[in-house]
């Protein structure tokens, strides 16, 4: 611990906004991985003032700050490798504004994604993006991760929703990216640069969201099928109809097993494969889908279609969908996950060649996940949890990894790069595309202060 950096900042910002005891620091020593996490101190600042001057303090003292919203991210991203400051942006939580006129809203990043859904709601708004964690993840992590959810089929990610961001750089210097109006092409993309940077290139500290009418009505649909073959041609007969659900959710059998008694439907026999479909919009525009929907699904081998016709069924549904990770995690020891995206048409293939993939290993493989974008959660579990288990986990996933991208995808989804996926970057990047993505980092970052250890070596 650089003491004299502590002194500095607790006079400059204040010693209530500083944490240094065991007891605060164990709050922010994990995330949603295994991995340890060694800060010396946490700082809660409650203004971007304060943000900065942070930043200004950690330059002069070469001292890594490591941006942290809840921590529910599943690489590693917010983990403080060898020492550093946890900078946690929970204070930072206000919904600043809201405007139904140019339909925008202003939010700082540490408000929590299902809490800014409630209050839109409210309001006849929506803000789409929906990631499994929203009812825990902030904006603030969200942008750090580009993160997804179920809505991104017809809505897009974080990103698509993003106008302006306040930012804070790693000399202190405050910034602003993007405009508020839904066109802007002065100048480079600063503002896509820092969407799913993990915190590496600059703190967000406010926010300025594009936010769409609320839905009229919202429908969920049950589909039950034999194989992945099926769901993926079922999806093909829905372009045909020119039918975009709001959401295309899939669950694979070993999934199917830890359903039972879950939700409030009976799975039929000779199904494999769930997908749950979900469509938004005006109440006759949701109810025409309907019937051509199960139209298309008993065409393509469907074994039986369910309406979710109560908002209790339904939320029965997306409360198991949403925790499903957790689920796994209650019958199993070792669980590794990993989200990874392959062309619609190859998931088939994908699934039954990383389930030998999982068998060659001994592990029990779990997949689920977006359908209608090809973004897999794969999970390889095992009743034992031994360093060579670990090892062996390891290898499957370099397997993983090589197989979806010879099927043209890519190694992440939604869940970012940070420590896990670290080593894997070279496979899908190339040498020129890595270094000048590391040129980028040391303009934005020349003291390499600024969450280092993530995405890069």
């Amino acid at each position: 611990m650089n003491v004299d950096f502590i002194a500095e900042l607790q006079q400059q910002i204040g010693e209530k906004f500083v944490y240094l005891t065991p007891e605060k620091i164990d709050q922010y020593n994990f995330d949603g991985t295994d991995r340890p996490s060694n800060p010396y101190a946490i700082v809660e600042p409650e203004t971007t003032a304060q943000v900065s001057t942070l930043m200004k303090l950690a330059s002069k003292y070469k001292v890594p700050v490591i941006p942290r919203g809840t921590g529910t991210g599943l690489t590693g991203g917010a983990l403080a490798l060898n020492g550093g400051v946890v900078l946690s942006l929970l204070k930072l939580n206000k919904i600043l504004s809201i405007d139904p006129v140019n339909m925008i809203a202003t939010v700082q990043p540490g408000v929590i994604t299902q809490e800014l859904h409630k209050i839109l709601e409210e309001k006849g708004l929506y803000y789409p993006p929906d990631p499994s964690s929203y009812d825990a993840s902030c904006i603030g992590g969200n942008i750090a991760e580009d993160a997804g959810g179920p809505h991104c089929y017809k809505y897009g990610t974080t990103r698509d929703y993003i106008l302006e961001m306040e930012v804070v750089l790693a000399s202190g210097e405050i910034i602003r990216t993007g405009v508020k109006t839904r066109k802007g092409v002065v100048g480079y993309d600063i503002h896509d640069l820092i969407i799913g940077c993990e915190g590496t290139l600059g703190i967000v500290t406010e926010i300025t969201i594009r936010l769409i009418p609320y839905p009229q009505k919202i429908t969920t649909l049950l589909a039950f099928f034999p194989g992945i073959e099926d769901v993926v041609n079922m999806m093909a007969g829905l372009s045909k109809i020119r039918v975009v659900p709001a959401t295309m959710e899939f669950l694979d059998a070993e999934c199917l097993k830890l359903l039972k008694g879950r939700i409030q439907f009976t799975i039929p026999q000779d199904t494999n494969v769930l997908t749950i479909i979900e469509l938004e919009g005006d109440n006759e525009h949701v109810d025409a889908q309907i019937e051509p929907i199960g139209e298309v699904c008993f065409e393509n081998n469907g074994v039986d279609l369910f309406i979710a016709d109560t908002s209790q069924k339904r939320n029965s549904i997306w409360t198991v969908r949403r925790q499903f990770r957790e689920i796994i995690k209650e019958t199993v020891k070792y669980k590794r996950a990993e989200d990874i995206v392959v062309p619609i048409s190859r998931i088939p293939e994908f699934i039954q060649k990383s389930n030998a993939i999982a068998e060659k290993y001994n592990f029990v493989n779990y997949n689920y996940g977006h359908l209608g974008d090809g973004n897999i959660h794969c999970n390889m579990t095992s009743l034992e949890k031994t360093a060579e288990t670990l090892e062996r986990g390891t290898r499957a996933f370099t397997e993983i990894f090589h197989l979806t991208l010879a099927l043209g995808g890519t190694i992440s989804g939604e869940h970012g790069i940070g420590i896990t996926k670290l080593p894997f970057v070279s496979l899908e990047l190339s040498s020129e595309s890595t270094r000048l993505q590391k040129e980028i980092k040391k303009i934005f970052d020349p003291l390499n202060i600024l969450n280092p250890g993530k995405i890069f070596e």
